[in-house]
């Protein structure tokens, strides 16, 4: 097992020490040479490594399941420490479990943050900051199966474990080839994205940065202000790109070949239906706070998009807006996007899954000899998947409740005393990959006044609901080790 992880980190941290070359370059161009050598020095120790570790160390072809979901839990730990090196060498006045804290934000694409002057952190630090969100959006363990020839069809064990829902559809008879589609498709998406923004009088630093955390749906920014004061034009584009971040991208990649893919989806007919319905709910609100209507239909979109897509950007302060509104908002904190999408949440998959199980049960008290199939975009569901589901939103709601307690125990301990509402809302944050919450760590808050000892409950819960709970869960799970 420990030749397996030791095997599969020397595959990611290349990519991760590569991703650093933005951060290098730009830290060049800043004249911050101190800064680009410390990063440059990090990127070659790293590769000199991992090549002698995968020199060293050969596992078998093959990759159980428990293997697979073992190995990408633990390597997200170790991800992450990694990503706290380029906050190390920037000297920022920040303490380890900080540094720790915000990677993990931005690894899980969650967005919480504990930068209370963002404007005055390193801007080459900064940009690093927004590329482990657009790592972390598709996948970084995904990334690397298009590295890995040695794990064969192993790979598909990975690719179960990191990608979001329950679902794994291939676009190629190879994972391999389809991680490659998937992250070539990405990478073109988020240039179009940088490109948009850029016209639409956005410099290239924060378009580019805005880019990598709209399409990994994780909300980072470069300013305080986050996006509120962008134009009216670039904010309409980031609506548009949060949406398309929210779908499938399996299915967008479909749909380029024919559009009934999308049409017969049953996930994105309830998607689409949910993003027009809560804006629809929004615009009233919007529109007493808005001097126009396209001003207003602009705040009801982009609010009702970075809840249901878990970005999290801030546009206007909803902690300000009627607790019907705010009961409202916490509700769609736990939606999230479709399945396969870089959103986080349950996911919509899960929710007509459990809504059609309800309905199914109601149907066999009424007609107790009757068989009943639930159907999604005219293919049954299996029972194993159905289960599976099930089993999730009960480890779903028992990780919810208990991660509640302990974040209300620990404030409370260090004499936060955080509110009802400040402490599901930061759970419900967390295990959503959102960033912002209501009242205390609402979305002109942030993170920063919380104790040690909460801002590793938050970070842990940061993780369990990036990858959705298994590859988490099964490190306790005896027979892992024992595999």
């Amino acid at each position: 097992m420990f030749k397996i992880i030791a095997f599969i980190n020397s595959a990611i941290y290349p990519v991760l020490a590569i991703a650093l070359l933005p951060s290098i370059l730009y830290a060049f161009y800043l004249e911050d040479y101190r800064f680009a050598i410390s990063l440059l020095s990090l990127l070659l120790i790293t590769l000199l490594v991992t090549f002698i570790v995968r020199k060293k160390i050969i596992p078998s072809k093959q990759l159980t399941t428990i293997q697979g979901f073992a190995a990408v839990g633990i390597s997200w730990i170790f991800i992450s420490l990694f990503g706290t090196l380029p906050y190390v060498f920037s000297n920022t006045n920040l303490s380890f479990i900080d540094i720790l804290f915000e990677t993990i934000s931005g690894f899980t694409t969650t967005g919480a943050s504990i930068l209370t002057d963002i404007e005055s952190v390193n801007p080459a630090l900064l940009l690093w900051r927004s590329i482990t969100q657009w790592l972390g959006g598709m996948g970084i363990v995904v990334l690397t199966i298009s590295v890995l020839p040695l794990l064969g069809s192993g790979g598909i064990n990975l690719f179960k474990a990191e990608s979001p829902g329950p679902t794994t559809d291939r676009l190629t008879p190879k994972f391999k080839d389809t991680a490659k589609l998937l992250w070539f498709s990405y990478a073109v998406i988020t240039l179009i994205e940088t490109l948009l923004l850029y016209f639409s009088g956005l410099d290239l630093f924060t378009s580019l940065n805005h880019s990598f955390t709209t399409l990994s749906t994780g909300g980072f920014s470069t300013l305080n202000s986050s996006v509120s004061e962008f134009s009216i034009l670039a904010k309409w584009i980031i609506i548009i790109f949060m949406f398309i971040a929210g779908v499938s991208f399996t299915l967008l990649l479909k749909s380029f070949r024919t559009i009934k893919a999308l049409i017969e989806s049953t996930e994105f007919k309830f998607y689409l239906f949910i993003v027009i319905t809560t804006a629809v709910i929004f615009i009233p609100k919007s529109l007493s706070i808005s001097d126009t209507l396209n001003e207003a239909i602009n705040t009801a979109f982009f609010t009702a998009l970075t809840l249901i897509t878990t970005t999290g950007y801030t546009n206007v302060d909803y902690q300000l807006w009627h607790i019907d509104f705010r009961i409202f908002i916490l509700g769609l904190m736990f939606l999230g996007g479709m399945a396969g999408s870089t959103a986080g949440g349950i996911k919509t998959i899960r929710v007509i899954a459990l809504l059609k199980s309800v309905r199914n049960e109601i149907r066999k008290i009424i007609y107790p000899n009757a068989i009943f199939k639930i159907r999604m975009s005219k293919s049954v569901l299996p029972e194993k998947m159905i289960e599976s589901v099930q089993t999730f939103f009960i480890l779903y709601v028992s990780i919810f409740v208990l991660g509640s307690f302990a974040l209300s125990i620990s404030t409370n301990m260090s004499g936060l005393n955080l509110s009802f509402e400040g402490v599901l809302s930061a759970v419900a944050s967390a295990m959503n990959n959102i960033g912002p919450g209501l009242k205390e760590v609402g979305p002109v808050n942030n993170y920063a006044f919380l104790d040690s000892y909460s801002k590793m409950i938050l970070s842990f819960l940061m993780i369990v609901g990036r990858l959705e709970i298994f590859p988490i869960a099964i490190l306790f799970y005896k027979k892992t080790w024992k595999s």
